[in-house]
């Protein structure tokens, strides 16, 4: 009987503890579910009650309940955009004194990628969304791996990578059950994905069961997207008017319900496009028009297209020339908004290095402080070293000065260089429009004036740029050879190619253009059934540039035929001089000439933007 008491009293004990812990772990799952309710609605008392979560999981030392109140702690920093802290936060689950449940650690990777997707490091985010997804397949958490699968595949998607695209996504609708609304989201992203790709079946079926799914849920935001993406289809993939304009009103209206005028652009641009495409200008319009008030970049851009057919459509070539010019300022815009990313890239990294170098320099100067100075004669030294070197310094100083002006003098020298064209060609140009106009040939003369006017604006955007892209001066070359196609009555043929893999080099502006202009006027000139051809290639450490015409040719040994007039020759080994000086950057170029043709080889050195 004395033996039982202290084993009565033992398990009375037991039991209260294992009621007492049972409570806590009760109190901190409120605590999360409490935050978690709050999270959208009241920011401070969501963060209040994981705190007290938190504090109660550590008091009673359980790693599970720690992970989860540390997962939603990441999740609060996350919907605040507050990246570094969620980070922080988060890396907490993998300290390596903490034992979590599996689907605990593929939530944390989970969420971390979202991080980094917010952030738009789209190749780190797939990096660690495929981890996630491996450690929560061997979790068997679907739910989880449904999403992470969907994450995956919206990833590969923005990366154009669109057969990897529609594997994940197809992955994760076999984990998602149809009464999970998660199958509509999904769905509309892997419709997109097989019109992307012309798998038109697919997209039909999948499209037509989102429908369904939609009407269902009794979504109008996704019954919206759904009728704009078939307004599309049956415009460019499928064409269909009736059903073009019949789901793009459809779309429109369910917007118009929601108030999302903001979102009113694409489908009323899709509208307009369907009417364009049926030769209904006068109806396009009035949709376009109304496109352009909340519309932004790429979308901007292709409206402008659009209202520029349309008006063509009608032949009102004045508005037709503004909305080219339009959407050319638009292109631009876009161009300067890429190059600021990558000068916004270029001072934060700068940043970093900069305030890594102050952290060593405060190291050093501990260091220096810590020690003592012994010797008077080796301070002496030193201030004599010192004198030495700032006199040393002063004069480098100075010469470098001369240096710089000297350079900014060949600079300067160089972009005046650049503005040369013939100006015979310019006014030879001018009468060529107004001929077309009083021939009241219109298709032609604003054909002419848009190649004109994209030429003009190369030479004037450019006549103070060191380089610009392959892209850009195929641009402004390709316009030059269609102005000079107009020149000449017999049967000519003038051709530009150059690879993709390049497009995003540099080179000198209008650099080319006295070759390609002699290539015209020396070699095919005179001649029936005359080519020219222009071939940017990418070699292994050099851009190559060719330049054939099947002219008669000439003696390689006198290169007085090189250039059409010796001015021209002149600018060009100046130039060649001043990028040498300036930017280290050696031109070179050789001729061959015979009867059959004549082939000028330029190669440039492989130059990127920085």
């Amino acid at each position: 009987m004395k033996l039982l008491q202290p084993l009565f009293y033992l398990f009375l004990f037991l039991s209260i503890s294992i009621q007492s812990q049972n409570k806590e772990i009760h109190l901190i799952e409120n605590y999360i579910k409490k935050s978690k309710e709050l999270s959208q609605k009241n920011a401070d008392s969501s963060f209040l009650y994981i705190k007290k979560g938190l504090h109660l999981a550590t008091k009673i030392n359980n790693d599970s309940l720690i992970a989860k109140t540390y997962l939603q702690y990441g999740s609060l920093y996350l919907l605040s955009n507050k990246f570094k802290e969620a980070d922080s936060i988060l890396k907490l689950n993998f300290n390596t004194t903490t034992i979590i449940p599996l689907h605990l650690k593929g939530q944390t990777w989970h969420n971390l990628a979202t991080i980094e997707y917010k952030k738009q490091n789209f190749e780190k985010a797939l990096e660690l969304y495929v981890k996630a997804a491996k450690i929560t397949k061997e979790a068997g958490n679907k739910k989880l791996l449904a999403n992470t699968y969907t994450n995956i595949g919206v990833i590969n998607a923005r990366l154009e990578n669109f057969k990897n695209a529609q594997k994940y996504l197809e992955k994760a609708i076999d984990f998602i059950h149809e009464d999970n609304p998660l199958q509509l989201q999904v769905l509309i992203n892997l419709t997109a994905i097989y019109k992307q790709q012309k798998l038109f079946k697919k997209f039909e079926s999948g499209i037509l069961k989102a429908e369904k799914l939609a009407k269902k849920y009794n979504s109008k935001r996704a019954l919206s997207i759904i009728y704009n993406n078939l307004s599309d289809y049956y415009t460019s993939d499928n064409p269909s008017f009736e059903k073009a304009v019949f789901y793009g009103k459809k779309a429109i209206s369910l917007k118009k319900e929601l108030s999302h005028s903001a979102y009113l652009s694409l489908p009323y641009n899709n509208l307009g496009h369907a009417y364009l495409k049926n030769e209904q200008y006068k109806k396009a319009i009035p949709y376009l028009d109304s496109a352009l008030p909340n519309a932004k970049g790429l979308l901007k851009s292709y409206i402008y297209n659009n209202l520029k057919n349309a008006h063509l459509g009608l032949n009102n070539y004045k508005k037709a020339i503004h909305f080219t010019e339009l959407k050319d300022k638009i292109k631009d815009s876009l161009n300067n908004a890429k190059q600021k990313e990558k000068v916004a890239d270029i001072t934060e990294r700068y940043e970093s290095e900069k305030k890594e170098q102050q952290i060593n320099l405060l190291n050093t100067k501990n260091e220096l402080q810590e020690s003592k100075i012994h010797n008077q004669r080796n301070l002496l030294i030193g201030a004599a070293l010192a004198i030495f070197l700032l006199g040393s310094l002063a004069f480098l100083w100075f010469k470098n000065q001369k240096t710089k002006q000297y350079l900014q003098q060949a600079s300067l020298k160089h972009k005046l260089l650049q503005t040369q064209l013939n100006p015979h060609f310019l006014f030879h140009s001018l009468n060529n429009i107004q001929s077309f106009i009083y021939l009241n040939k219109k298709e032609e003369s604003l054909n002419y004036l848009g190649n004109y006017s994209k030429l003009m604006r190369s030479i004037f955007d450019n006549s103070s740029t060191n380089f610009i892209t392959i892209n850009e001066d195929a641009e402004a070359m390709n316009a030059y050879l269609k102005l000079q196609h107009a020149n000449f009555e017999n049967n000519v043929e003038f051709s530009l190619e150059f690879a993709e893999s390049i497009s995003n080099f540099l080179i000198p502006p209008m650099f080319i253009q006295p070759y390609i202009e002699n290539a015209i006027q020396h070699g095919i000139k005179n001649i029936e059934n005359g080519k020219v051809s222009v071939n940017y290639n990418n070699k292994k450490e050099v851009i190559e540039v060719i330049i054939f015409d099947n002219g008669k040719g000439f003696e390689t040994k006198n290169n007085n035929h090189l250039l059409e007039k010796k001015s021209s020759s002149n600018v060009i080994t100046e130039r060649i001089k001043n990028l040498q000086k300036t930017h280290n950057y050696t031109v070179k170029y050789q001729v061959e000439s015979d009867i059959n043709g004549t082939t000028v080889l330029l190669t440039f050195p492989k130059k990127q933007d920085m």
